[in-house]
Order: C-alpha cells, then structure tokens, then sequence
C-alpha cells in the first residue's frame, strides 16, 4: 500500500501535468483573446512550499495544505482520500494592466489544465480526480529592486484544488 506517499503522489502527478501542458494552454488563450498583445512568459520556477522569496517569474506554486481519509474509505489495499492543494502563479511587470491580463490568462490555463480532469500513475496504481474549487487574486503589489532602481508590480492567482485520491482503485 502506497499511504504514506499520498500527498508526495498527488502533488507529483498534477504538478507533471501543469509542466506538460502550460505552454501550450497559454498559447490558445492568446490566440482566443481578441487583445493578442499581451505575451505571457511560460513559467520560470516551480515550487512545491509557499516560502520561496527569490525566484524568477512568472512562477508556480503547488502546495499540499491538507487531506482526509474517512474511515470507511480504507481498507488492507485500498485508500481513497480527498485532499485540498493550492496552486498558484505569481506574475511580475512593470505596467499593471498587461500584468492583470496575465495573471487572468495564467487562471484561466490552469483551470482548463486542472478543472474535472482524472490522472492516473499505473506503476503506482493511484487514481486522481480534480476539482477547481476556487480562485482569487491578489491585490497589485509593487517589489522594488534597489540594485537596478526599477520597481516592478507584482500579482498572484491562486486556485484551490480538490483532489480525490485513490490507491489500488480495482482492489
């Protein structure tokens, strides 16, 4: 039984599918938009915990916060949970218009990355459902860099997740 690896599976597989695929979603929303003009970067840096303070943006973030096994869900083979994950993108630029529009589009990828999709890992046996509960964005925030003399706005999209989590689905 894979139990003690619930939260580092679940984390490994969605964050495998946002590296696969963001490129590419971002590049169908700018072609989408009647306002093409924005280019957004893909990203730069991926964490996995929310303490990182210097990183190259636009980043992503993909954060376990917590998960529950419910007791009648387990049994000798078998584990079903629901778990809660934070993922985010924090976008930086100098003019807040574009900025906002990117940290919208960066949304808008990862929900259609994420939103209703099933991820298995067949060597593990584990079954992911995904669910995008929510989302909100940050308030601009400016982050001065004093050895250029340039500040920079920044602004952060974040999405909660709802993941069920199943080992040895068939048992």
């Amino acid at each position: 039984m894979n139990a003690v690896q619930l939260s580092e599976r679940t984390r490994a597989l969605i964050m495998t599918q946002i590296k696969s695929n963001i490129v590419a979603e971002l590049a169908a929303i700018r072609t989408s938009r009647s306002d093409p003009s924005v280019n957004v970067k893909p990203p730069q840096s991926y964490f996995i915990y929310d303490g990182a303070h210097t990183y190259q943006c636009p980043a992503i973030f993909l954060v376990v916060d917590s998960g529950e096994v419910p007791d009648d869900k387990e049994g000798t083979n078998y584990v079903s949970a629901v778990m809660k994950l934070y993922v985010s993108a924090v976008c930086e630029g100098q003019e807040a218009n574009s900025l906002t529009i990117e940290a919208e589009r960066y949304q808008a990828a990862l929900f259609r990355i994420l939103h209703q999709t099933t991820l298995t890992d067949l060597t593990d046996n584990v079954k992911l459902y995904i669910l995008c509960k929510r989302f909100r964005f940050s308030e601009l925030y400016t982050k001065s860099r004093k050895a250029d003399n340039l500040g920079n706005f920044r602004k952060e999209v974040a999405i909660e997740l709802e993941v069920k989590h199943w080992e040895n689905p068939n048992v």
